[in-house]
């Protein structure tokens, strides 16, 4: 019976949109099977507790998150008043009435209860109920990717913190050996071997490394403050865990097939609820075009005594329907329609975008994984090399074989790699980050 009254639904049904996936992501080794980075838990990709514990943290406290788990109940709401709709609706009335128009003046008193109910038969109201449903998924959708944005966030700046920490270990280090540096020339000026040229280049290499600390140490506590500001709290220090260099990372790195991409990554999964709930709209909007009809039924109690309405002598009832049958608009109806098809026209261009953005993100990143650890291995060597020839410099220094100038360069040189070394291990694991997001990891 319901079915008959109901009737059928106009506007098109979604169907998903054909988007070109390649056979496997650029960038990335022919690997069997669909497994994939991407469906690692974050707590399982991150061996760190320290790190695990923040994100943890982030997740419950951070502003974004919030606000996103106040946008789902919203949408939540949402639904529930547009799904009304379909349901007869009760409502009660009360009144009374003074008409003096002749003589006597008559009063009535009277109590009704009046159901209501609009017949969908062209899907109106199934289409607007559906586009509800694809709203709140796309909002629920639209969590998943934050928590996943907040995740690489935490995590990257985690990162950050243990390069920083890392580079003013670095410096603090050569920063003493400077400082020593000094009195060693200081004396031999002081004996005649040397010169106060060589005393004013060791004091050179002094100052730079305590400007170079100063920096370091504010870059430290920003990054600190980062962290706090994504966990939701006030400025702090942020406790340490595992250093830079003894951070975990997977032997091997999965991505996976890149059609499975589109279920697994949240914002491609919410574009495509918002294409769904624009595609229903369309519908909504041509079912203006067709007759309605609205059931009205109230039956209670009138009579010109109120002890009549409490006694309940005064029966009245009525049942009625109205067409509401479209015929001028002055354009009103088209316009909607219109505007509706664009809409979803909109949003199936955005959605291959999307698609389309989220092969080349993968792709970068896998590029990006793999080259950053190939210059990270370069940039070891070097590092070591310079620290053989900043030693040999010191020793021929002290032989009387070479000048200060020598020690000077190659010290200078040997921080410099120290520090991009620190800075390179800490992009491998921030590539390895990006990667992890561009394949739909982090939300689980």
């Amino acid at each position: 019976m319901t079915a008959a009254l109901t009737g059928c639904t106009v506007g098109p049904n979604y169907k998903r949109p054909d988007v070109p996936a390649p056979p496997q992501f650029r960038g990335g080794e022919p690997q069997p099977g669909q497994t994939s980075l991407g469906d690692t838990k974050w707590f399982d990709l991150f061996q760190d507790e320290t790190l695990r514990g923040l994100i943890q943290e982030s997740l419950k406290a951070n502003y974004d998150i919030r606000i996103a788990a106040q946008r789902v109940l919203e949408a939540q709401g949402q639904l529930t008043a547009t799904r009304s709709a379909l349901f007869p609706q009760l409502n009660g009335q009360a009144g009374a009435a003074r008409v003096g128009v002749r003589s006597p003046i008559e009063s009535s008193v009277g109590v009704f209860g009046v159901a209501s109910w609009e017949i969908d038969l062209f899907g109106k109201l199934r289409r607007a109920n559906e586009a509800a449903r694809a709203d709140l998924l796309s909002v629920e959708e639209n969590q998943k990717a934050i928590m996943q944005v907040l995740v690489a966030q935490v995590a990257s700046a985690y990162f950050d913190l243990r390069e920083y920490d890392a580079e003013i270990e670095y410096v603090r280090e050569s920063l003493a050996t400077r400082e020593e540096s000094v009195k060693l020339v200081s004396s031999r000026e002081e004996g005649g071997v040397g010169s106060l040229l060589d005393v004013d280049q060791a004091k050179t290499l002094v100052y730079t490394a305590q400007a170079n600390l100063a920096l370091l140490e504010g870059a430290q506590e920003q990054t600190e403050n980062v962290i706090n500001f994504l966990l939701g709290q006030p400025p702090g220090p942020i406790v340490r865990g595992l250093s830079l260099v003894a951070q975990p990372i997977p032997p091997q790195i999965p991505s996976g097939l890149p059609s499975s991409l589109l279920e697994r990554r949240p914002d491609l999964r919410a574009a495509e609820q918002r294409l769904i709930a624009a595609n229903a709209r369309v519908g909504v909007a041509k079912a203006a075009f067709y007759p309605s009809i609205n059931l009205t039924a109230a039956g209670g109690f009138q009579s010109t005594d109120l002890l009549g309405v409490i006694s309940r002598s005064g029966t009245a009832y009525s049942v009625g329907g109205v067409i509401d049958l479209p015929i001028f608009d002055a354009g009103r109806r088209s316009g909607n329609y219109k505007i509706a098809k664009a809409q979803r026209e909109e949003l199936l261009i955005s959605y291959q975008k999307a698609v389309n953005g989220a092969f080349h993100d993968v792709s970068d990143a896998l590029v990006g994984y793999q080259k950053q650890k190939e210059h990270t291995t370069s940039q070891a060597l070097l590092a070591e090399t310079l620290r053989d020839q900043s030693r040999l410099a010191n020793q021929r220094y002290v032989g009387g074989v070479s000048s200060y100038l020598e020690v000077l360069d190659t010290e200078r040189q040997r921080l410099t790699a120290e520090q991009q070394l620190a800075q390179a291990r800490r992009d491998v694991l921030t590539s390895l980050v990006a990667l992890y997001k561009a394949l739909g990891g982090g939300w689980q």
